[in-house]
């Protein structure tokens, strides 16, 4: 899929109420502002999640491969998925910031009996006495909190937009809105983010600021923070890393890798074409390799393109082009190559040539897949052996056949060529165990592509979790209709 998942090398939560506790191995992440029944004090609780920079500049320059002039062809999104939602009964925001500074993820969980100090906590970025947050003279887009305070720290973050011009002028500062009935999972939008912490490990910032991974700070809006109101106290729990659920914190990179062209073919260097131009007396051999256009700027059905040849010898063409007024979305067996006059008589040797001149392309020359019609169809996926390991990727390509053909009397088997899906097409999968999509139908990242062999699409095995099975739904678009197939594509992720 053109989803690719990354999951946290380290996360902890830090609490006001215990400046020092670290809960760097607990199975929750708490964002709230909690307060006390008997004389009110509003204890806070904030998040930090960190992704690996390595393993994100690999995604992006490895195998998304979105560098240079792609660059802003790709999205990020930070997914946390909700344990416990309580008082979140106001309209409210949770704000994700870039988070500043390194911190250590320790070993302690939430109130152990002996509790745990070797890592990130509410004062300390390392561990009990060493490096503190910062809370006073931030330098430019830093801030923290509460400086002079009994609650001094909570953490350092980026905000504002940082003017990074080669990221479109990113938009560091992201939140998400929460009201009674709303979702309570978390899923950010955090492109903008992931850009500066790429541009800033590159070293291609154009003299910005450097922000580098130091993972994603989760809050409350600060007017919800530290309010002893018992009518404001929203609190958020959200699986950790450590958790025994299938619900760690993700980030989700994804790209759009859908091609689609029903037909493939070149112009092989010394293919012969039949001539049908009575003053053409030998074949015309093609001395030029030329690919067929990219079908992304075609449009059409795929039939009366016309073909056009230029020469630089006798009975040579040196390049075969498109008639760009009248070019189809497919190019199949039986597409005519028209030469002018004025191209045959500009040949040496050949003269008084009038009219058109056309040459017929051979069905070994090019290959065409028809595009389903009809809603009633069947579709198969191929290439599923069942089992893959959890780094794997594997082309998943679907045979494609109309299921009741038109009635018909030969003596051979009926419907055995293959078919395309329109490309209006998508695949989603979901989760056999808990009924939950762990990749959905999406318009631009999960688009089914195209080739002269089959409609195919991509999926990456790392995102989803070992040792569980997956099923692998289809969708399209026919007619007006939408049909969603559902026909046991199956297959178990282990790990290796």
């Amino acid at each position: 899929m053109a989803v690719y998942k990354l999951f946290p090398s380290q996360d902890a939560s830090i609490y006001s109420a215990y400046p020092a506790m670290n809960t760097g191995l607990d199975a929750i992440l708490d964002v709230s502002n909690f307060v006390t029944e008997s004389n009110p004090v509003a204890q806070v609780a904030r998040s930090i999640v960190q992704f690996d920079q390595s393993e994100i500049e690999n995604v992006i320059d490895s195998i998304a491969i979105v560098t240079g002039s792609e660059f802003n062809s790709w999205s990020g999104s930070f997914k946390l998925f909700v344990a416990k939602a309580t008082n979140v009964i106001l309209n409210s925001e949770v704000y994700v910031y870039p988070s500043s500074g390194s911190w250590n993820n320790g070993s302690g969980q939430y109130l152990d009996k002996k509790q745990g100090t070797n890592g990130v906590s509410w004062k300390y970025m390392d561990f009990s006495g060493s490096r503190e947050w910062v809370t006073a003279g931030w330098g430019p887009l830093l801030t923290g909190s509460y400086s002079g305070s009994d609650n001094a720290g909570g953490g350092n973050w980026y905000t504002g937009s940082g003017g990074y011009d080669n990221v479109n002028d990113a938009n560091i500062e992201r939140s998400q809105s929460y009201s009674l009935r709303s979702t309570k999972d978390l899923n950010v939008d955090v492109t903008d983010i992931l850009k500066v912490w790429y541009s800033s490990s590159k070293n291609i910032n154009a003299g910005k600021i450097e922000i580098a991974n130091n993972g994603f700070m989760v809050k409350w809006d600060k007017e919800y923070e530290f309010i002893t109101s018992s009518a404001i106290s929203p609190q958020l729990s959200f699986y950790s890393v450590d958790t025994n659920t299938i619900y760690p914190p993700q980030l989700e990179i994804k790209w759009r890798d859908f091609t689609y062209s029903t037909s493939s073919g070149d112009f092989k260097l010394d293919r012969t074409l039949t001539g049908s131009y009575p003053s053409v007396t030998s074949s015309i051999s093609c001395s030029f390799t030329a690919s067929l256009p990219d079908p992304a700027s075609n449009t059409g059905v795929g039939s009366g393109a016309v073909f056009k040849g230029e020469f630089t010898s006798p009975n040579t063409m040196s390049r075969v082009f498109i008639d760009g007024t009248n070019v189809g979305s497919g190019y199949k067996a039986g597409d005519v190559l028209t030469f002018t006059a004025a191209q045959l008589n500009g040949i040496s040797g050949l003269s008084d040539a009038d009219g058109d001149a056309t040459v017929t392309l051979s069905t070994f020359d090019i290959q065409q897949l028809d595009v389903i019609d009809t809603p009633d169809l069947f579709v198969a996926l191929d290439d599923n052996p069942g089992i893959f390991y959890s780094e794997s990727i594997n082309k998943f390509r679907l045979n494609c056949r109309k299921e009741f053909p038109k009635r018909t009397f030969v003596t051979s088997s009926l419907e055995t060529k293959q078919h395309a899906l329109p490309s209006s097409s998508y695949y989603a999968i979901k989760d056999l165990d808990t009924n939950e999509f762990v990749v959905d139908f999406d318009r631009e990242f999960t688009q089914i592509s195209c080739d002269s062999t089959s409609s195919f699409f991509t999926v990456y095995m790392n995102g989803l979790e070992p040792e569980r099975y997956y099923n692998i739904l289809i969708q399209t678009e026919i007619n007006g209709n939408t049909v969603i197939m559902d026909e046991n594509y199956y297959f178990k992720v282990v790990n290796g």
